[in-house]
């Protein structure tokens, strides 16, 4: 029979074995473990398709043989993938949740559109999310040191060829710092290099500037994230940008369209705001879907964009206002936008670039405090809408036939403009506007001034690269003592179009003054209608005509000099003049038509008499006119003409008779 002694040994030996065979069995099973529990963690991230495979783990080394991730943000799907990975620790930062070293070899990440969501499945109710302090960025960042050799990232739009290139960089961790360090190779292209660092007291400053030129950086920017109440926090924040060479290089990353990449030029911002959260300990908690209220200013300068605008500069102080996914917005002061146009792209000339000749004077745009919308962001559109009602104020508008001083745009209904990453293309709904400009002055003399100027418009939907349908519900202008008004406008550039001109108390002396031609005076009113036809190739007027109200009135003409010089030795043209020096109509008629090549024919005929002359004969005169211009207001240069034209008709009246 064993002895007791020899029982407790012997049992000794069984419990160090058995301890001995756990701690065997669970060093074997720990990759596993890991890795599921990775896994979990992962999974509950919102990453899908993770995979992981681990090395056994030494006294101050892991092998992480594989990771795979995959990841749905804004609209796009990001496939991750690294292998042999090394992680480095020691005792006392493994009891601390501090790793030394991470080390990248080889990687790759991939960026596709993202598959339609299914919208059968049930949506989880927002969770609160922390979002740290940017303070506390440092502390939670888990490593000292993250070494990435190489990243092949390869991004990929529907209609694009896709961006590939390398990233390689470093991050370093202390205690009142986090530096980074990150180079951006494509081809042949020259090299980009990013900094970004952040400090414990919450600023954080990011440049980007390429590898060959490190003195002048492409952007730079500022932002200082500190608490300002319990329930908020204050953001500040600065850009300062160069964008002829910035746009190339963010264009596959944020899907922006072809005419956005051409923007030059220099773009400054500062703003300053406040951002609603608990600030427990960790961090800010911010809960998706609640409400909350902010402010934002901002003010943004533009060198260039592209063959638009140059020095364009943007302020901007609104409140925000957040309910779910949707922000509202509304001006507390005033928005304010000042820019140089060219006016050559102020007739919708496409998307050709034209070189740029600025206007004379700034366009400025304002908006008074509340004018307000909304602003509501997902991942597959970003959609921004203006309330109706508050009017916009366009100051000092010119473009290459007519300066207004003033016009004031009120949109009738809502109006909304989405941008959507997937395609790139922005696009509008409808947009029901009235504009009404007290005073407009062309630059052609001879159309004068026009006055109290009011369109009701709706542009159609449609994408922004062209000029959407066009309806202009009813637009009214006082032209020349008269009024002139047409209706039933629809215009898109592809089809034909008819609608109607009319003309009420046009004052034919007003008409006659524009060419300030010496020798003729005119009263009068006109009534007229002109049938007008928008086609693809121009403008047409069929039938058109203008007629004299009753009673008429009076043309009286002196002739020029040479006129008056060739009558005073020709009796018969002495008579004409004498005629028609004191001409009374009862009816004048101007038939009109208009070509689309720019070919205008006016048919005018006069019926009246002079009762200074052979005791009030009746006269009839009838004049045809054919004139080639290219505005149909230029028509207006006809007082020249009609001068010529009763000239040469009264040299062949003077004429003896054979």
């Amino acid at each position: 029979m064993p002895s007791r002694q020899h029982s407790r040994t012997r049992l000794a030996l069984y419990s160090a074995a058995a301890v001995a065979g756990a701690v065997v069995i669970a060093y074997l099973a720990l990759p596993y473990v890991l890795a599921v529990w990775l896994q979990s963690a992962l999974t509950g991230q919102g990453f899908s398709d993770v995979r992981i495979h681990l090395g056994y783990p030494g006294l101050q080394q892991l092998v992480v043989h594989q990771l795979d991730l995959t990841s749905r943000r804004g609209g796009r799907t990001f496939q991750f993938s690294a292998h042999t990975m090394q992680l480095e620790y020691d005792t006392a930062g493994l009891l601390t949740g501090r790793l030394k070293r991470l080390h990248v070899p080889e990687a790759t990440l991939r960026v596709t559109a993202a598959a339609p969501m299914d919208q059968t499945r049930a949506v989880r109710p927002p969770a609160p999310v922390t979002i740290p302090m940017p303070g506390e960025w440092i502390a939670v960042f888990p490593l000292q040191e993250l070494d990435v050799d190489r990243v092949v990232i390869e991004w990929r739009e529907d209609d694009q060829s896709p961006f590939v290139g390398t990233v390689r960089g470093t991050a370093r961790r202390d205690t009142d710092h986090l530096q980074t360090r990150w180079t951006l190779a494509q081809n042949s292209r020259p090299r980009y290099e990013f900094e970004f660092d952040l400090a414990a007291d919450g600023a954080l400053n990011a440049a980007l500037y390429r590898s060959v030129a490190p003195k002048a950086p492409l952007l730079r920017a500022t932002v200082s994230v500190t608490p300002e109440a319990r329930d908020a926090v204050a953001i500040h924040g600065s850009l300062d940008a160069q964008l002829k060479p910035l746009m190339p290089l963010l264009a596959p990353w944020l899907a922006l369209p072809p005419s956005v990449t051409g923007l030059d030029g220099q773009l400054k911002a500062n703003w300053h705001g406040t951002m609603p959260g608990t600030l427990p300990a960790t961090g800010v908690s911010i809960l998706h879907g609640s409400h909350f209220t902010g402010r934002v200013l901002l003010d943004v300068s533009v060198a260039r964009a592209a063959s638009m605008l140059q020095d364009g500069q943007l302020h901007l102080d609104a409140g925000v206002e957040s309910h779910d996914t949707t922000l509202h917005w509304r001006i507390r002061q005033t928005l304010r936008l000042s820019a140089y146009l060219n006016p050559g792209l102020l007739a919708f000339s496409g998307n050709a670039a034209a070189p740029f000749v600025r206007t004379p004077k700034p366009l400025l745009i304002r908006a008074p405090h509340g004018l307000s919308g909304e602003l509501a962001i997902d991942p597959t559109e970003v959609r921004i809408t203006v309330a109706p009602a508050t009017p916009i104020v366009i100051e000092q508008l010119q473009a290459p036939a007519a300066v207004v001083p003033a016009l004031t745009a009120t949109l009738t209904r809502a109006a909304r403009i989405s941008y959507r990453p997937a395609s790139a293309q922005w696009e509008t709904g409808l947009v029901a506007l009235t504009m009404q400009a007290p005073i407009i002055q062309p630059h052609y003399a001879e159309i004068g001034t026009l006055d109290d100027l009011t369109v009701s418009a709706v542009l159609g939907a449609g994408p922004l690269n062209r000029l959407p349908p066009l309806n202009i519900e009813e637009s009214a202008v006082t032209l020349l003592g008269g009024r002139v008004q047409a209706h039933g406008i629809r215009y898109d550039g592809r089809h034909d179009s008819q609608f109607a001109i009319d003309i009420a108390h046009l004052d034919l002396a007003r008409v006659v003054a524009l060419e300030q031609q010496q020798g003729i005076e005119a009263s009068g009113l006109l009534d007229g209608h002109l049938p007008v036809t928008f086609t693809p190739r121009g403008l047409i007027i069929t039938d058109g005509r203008l007629q004299a109200q009753a009673p008429g009135g009076v043309i009286r003409y002196q002739g020029t000099d040479r006129v008056r010089e060739m009558a005073a030795t020709n009796p018969n043209l002495k008579l004409v003049l004498n005629a028609l020096g004191n001409y009374h109509y009862d009816k004048l008629d101007v038939g009109v038509d208009y070509a689309e090549g720019g070919e205008l024919v006016l048919r005018l005929g006069l019926t009246g008499r002079n009762p200074d002359w052979n005791a009030g004969q009746p006269i009839h005169l009838n004049v045809s006119i054919n004139e080639n211009i290219p505005i149909l207001l230029r028509s207006l240069q006809i007082a020249d003409d009609i001068s010529v034209e009763v000239e040469k008709r009264m040299k062949e009246r003077s004429r003896p008779t054979p």
